[in-house]
């Protein structure tokens, strides 16, 4: 209420420089992107062209194509990877899309890791075999090369193949050519993008060159080293260690620069996902680009409202810790960009509402990413039989899925924050250095040699590492993590560290546990006086002042810095509603806020310094302060109102399969999947309708409209005038103007998930899943069926309030 009665005084002072304040015009990049899976790459001009006219209504920005695996029966229909015909298709999308304002990336491959049919076995990833000969009662050891035989995954109709040796300079080089030779042979414009998927080459830790690059890069000769390196000899794993930061270099050079520069030269550049790899990600990171990081599951973060689906989720492993290394290297080296993997495996198939996307991707906002993809969307013909063609991975973010009916409303959301988090510098306060020759050091249970960063395992690999960066984040500062290579290139500059990249930094921290080796304590006297050891507090705030709205309440946010100020991407992810006054830690003397939610731009209420602060359980603002003073006028909260919409209520049905015939008159509001068999089973929009009286006094007032329960998202029309979709907790709406005196009609045209209707598919023995190779699974990749959910909630769940 105190924040209501503040926009009401300061609407008055219409003059207010921070009132004046509008949305940043939002770069293309702004848009959201989305994984674009091509089955089969069994495309046509037609279905292309509906494609992406549905995408782009929607709000999508980019498509990356990745084609994959095809349709059963559709064989003859397939498209070979790279032919002429698959090149046709290519430049047909790009023409398409061109008009449209959609970017098209391309996955430099087939389903992932790169390999195809042109990778012989000689250039195709390597494994070590090991020989232990006893001779004389002494053990020698030798290497011979194997090959791991590990094929493309979910390789598409001519991408099959060997995958290829990513250590091996001249195998990458060859693996490159195929595009070099297919785009010169079709005349076919290169992509705007080429994307590489996570790094999962298994077993390969080996190459043909590695005792000769190890001898050139650490000084001796590997082969004297091999019961070193097995553990057979304690040398404190420096060799292991140092056998890891080999192939981390070779990886760095033979693969990832070289493709970058390859990728240069045609004017493309290059999307990148280190994570997975065994090398060190930062440097991976800061070779490409647009670094992307990736979120895998669903994060439990109590958010009051938000629904919840016991033994559908999966736990989120991309915490806070993980989510930071490509977001870090992008800070780190001056890149635009950061781009993230979205909502993989957030919950089962068919289960995944607008509102549970929401928190983890605020999540990634809060932690750098500003470039968002969906995982994904899946090329489908537009007759076919529903649910059309699926990918296995969720989230699936198309036009034949129920939620795409109020998905643009999330696009937007997502093309207004980003472009505030595109905007300006990032202003985090300190460096972190990482100490990833710690992790090279371990040597786990089963002796393993190969090290790989991938984000299912890094509670195990760098535990310690993990508890500094959740502590430093607690004690309500951000930071960025750097690696030796650009440590090494930090100079310090008007009392600042300074970065190769020009970002800006109060101090480095040296996290607990790590160990100082000669080469980082040089870099520890060179910065001496902007080090600090450790996680305290204390240490901390001589350089940096805390962010008290994190400290205090427990709010995640970023911060970035332009010429004129600061703003911020906050969000409440806490299972309470906040309000209260703050201390910011830049300086200011008025600030707005942005609600990406709806567009609106309200005055902050700033009283003697202090901002006033107030979101509900999973409410995000953006807040831009301003150096002009504030013409805001404090005000004392108020007590609340609520009127209930009793009804009665009329329920129909508009463009839901099955057909439910008739309407329903419902005396006080419920869901609507046991009020008949075909109500039970149907994917579309039921729409809700009643009035109410309101006197002249109550008109007068501003309310809005509380819709409780939303299963799973909801437009509002009051007296025929669209008020919003409420799409994401709370389900709460601003009515605006829209209320008079006497009757108001309401109508509520609630939205829900496609699971009731994918799961009667299912009991009836309907065959929709078609898909070759894996075809559609659960969380836990098992073949499943749906054939025993029970009906899911649809609709209204509980009351509908106007409060204010």
């Amino acid at each position: 209420m105190r924040k209501f009665l503040t926009i009401i005084c300061v609407a008055c002072c219409y003059a207010s420089a921070t009132f004046a304040q509008s949305w940043p015009q939002p770069k293309p990049e702004a848009k959201p992107g989305t994984r674009w899976w091509w089955l089969g790459s069994a495309v046509n001009q037609r279905d292309l062209q509906w494609n992406l006219q549905e995408y782009a209504r929607a709000g999508i920005g980019a498509v990356e194509i990745t084609p994959i695996y095809g349709v059963k029966g559709n064989d003859a229909n397939n498209i070979a990877y790279l032919s002429p015909q698959w090149m046709q298709a290519l430049q047909s999308v790009q023409d398409i899309a061109r008009p449209l304002g959609i970017e098209v990336d391309m996955n430099c491959g087939t389903g992932w890791p790169f390999g195809g049919p042109h990778i012989s076995l000689d250039q195709a990833a390597c494994r070590a075999i090991i020989k232990d000969t006893i001779i004389n009662g002494k053990h020698q050891y030798e290497v011979e090369i194997g090959r791991t035989k590990q094929k493309v995954k979910r390789a598409a109709p001519g991408g099959e193949g060997w995958v290829v040796d990513h250590f091996d300079r001249n195998a990458v080089a060859h693996y490159l050519n195929r595009f070099e030779q297919a785009f010169a042979t079709s005349g076919v414009p290169y992509p705007h993008t080429f994307f590489n998927d996570s790094y999962e080459v298994y077993k390969a830790d080996w190459t043909p060159t590695l005792f000769d690059e190890f001898q050139k890069r650490r000084g001796y000769d590997l082969r004297t080293k091999l019961p070193e390196l097995l553990g057979k000899v304690d040398d404190g794993n420096q060799t292991l260690a140092d056998y890891r930061e080999t192939l981390s270099d070779m990886l760095l050079e033979n693969f990832t620069q070289q493709w970058v520069t390859w990728a240069h030269k045609h004017g493309v550049k290059v999307r990148n996902q280190a994570h997975g790899s065994p090398a060190n990600l930062l440097d991976l990171y800061a070779a490409v680009d647009i670094p992307e990081i990736e979120g895998f599951g669903l994060s439990e973060f109590g958010i009051k409202g938000l629904r919840t689906d016991p033994g559908k989720t999966r736990k989120n492993d991309s915490d806070v810790s993980m989510l930071k290394y490509a977001s870090s290297a992008a800070h780190v080296m001056g890149k635009p960009f950061t781009s993230s993997e979205t909502f993989t495996w957030l919950t089962e198939h068919f289960r995944t509402s607008l509102s549970q996307m929401k928190p983890d991707l605020d999540l990634m906002f809060t932690c750098g990413v500003n470039h968002v993809y969906f995982h994904g969307s899946c090329y489908t013909p537009q007759n076919a039989a529903w649910p059309g063609w699926k990918f296995y991975a969720s989230v699936d973010m198309s036009p034949t899925n129920s939620i795409w009916r109020d998905a643009p409303y999330l696009m937007k959301y997502i093309e207004r924050c980003q472009s505030f988090l595109q905007l300006g510098e990032p202003d985090n306060d300190f460096l972190v250095y990482l100490p990833v020759r710690d992790m090279w050091h371990q040597r786990d249970n089963n002796n393993t040699l190969l090290m790989q960063f991938d984000i299912h395992s890094m509670a195990k690999k760098a535990p310690q590492f993990i508890r500094s960066i959740l502590t430093i984040d607690s004690l309500g500062y951000d930071c960025d993590y750097i690696s030796d290579r650009q440590l090494a290139k930090v100079r310090i500059q008007d009392g600042m560290l300074v970065t190769e990249g020009g970002t800006r930094y109060k101090a480095l921290i040296i996290p607990s546990g790590t160990t100082i080796d000669a080469s980082l304590q040089a870099q520890i006297n060179r910065l001496n006086a902007y080090v600090i050891r450790g996680e305290q507090a204390a240490d901390m705030a001589k350089f940096a002042k805390a962010e008290q709205m994190k400290t205090t309440y427990g709010l995640r946010a970023i911060r970035r810095h332009t010429a004129d100020g600061w703003h911020y991407f906050i969000v409440n992810l806490t299972p309470k509603d906040i309000a209260g006054d703050v201390n910011l830690a830049v300086p200011f003397e008025s600030a707005t806020w942005f609600n990406p939610m709806n567009g609106d731009i309200q005055p902050a209420e700033v009283h003697n310094g202090q901002l006033h602060i107030a979101l509900k359980s999973g409410e995000s603002r953006i807040l831009q302060t301003s150096n002009q003073p504030s013409t805001n006028i404090a005000t004392t909260a108020s007590g609340t109102e609520e009127i209930t919409l009793q009804g009665p209520w009329v329920l129909s049905f508009t463009d839901e399969s099955p057909r439910v015939e008739g309407t329903f008159k419902l005396n006080k509001l419920q869901t609507w999947e046991t009020l008949s068999d075909s109500a039970a089973v149907t994917m579309g929009t039921g729409v809700y309708t009643t009035s109410i009286k309101l006197s002249a006094q109550q008109a007068k007032q501003h309310w809005q409209i509380d819709l409780g329960d939303v299963r799973e998202s909801a437009r509002v029309y009051i007296n025929n005038q669209f008020v919003g979709c409420a799409w994401a907790v709370p389900f709460i709406l601003d009515c605006g103007n829209t209320l008079h005196k006497g009757k108001n009609e309401i109508r509520i045209e609630v939205t829900n998930l496609p699971a009731n209707r994918i799961a009667e598919l299912d009991r009836k023995g309907v065959q929709w899943r078609k898909f070759n190779e894996i075809n559609v699974v659960d969380i836990n990749y098992k073949n499943t069926t749906y054939a025993d959910w029970k009906p899911v909630p649809s609709g209204l769940n509980t009351t509908v309030k106007l409060v204010r």
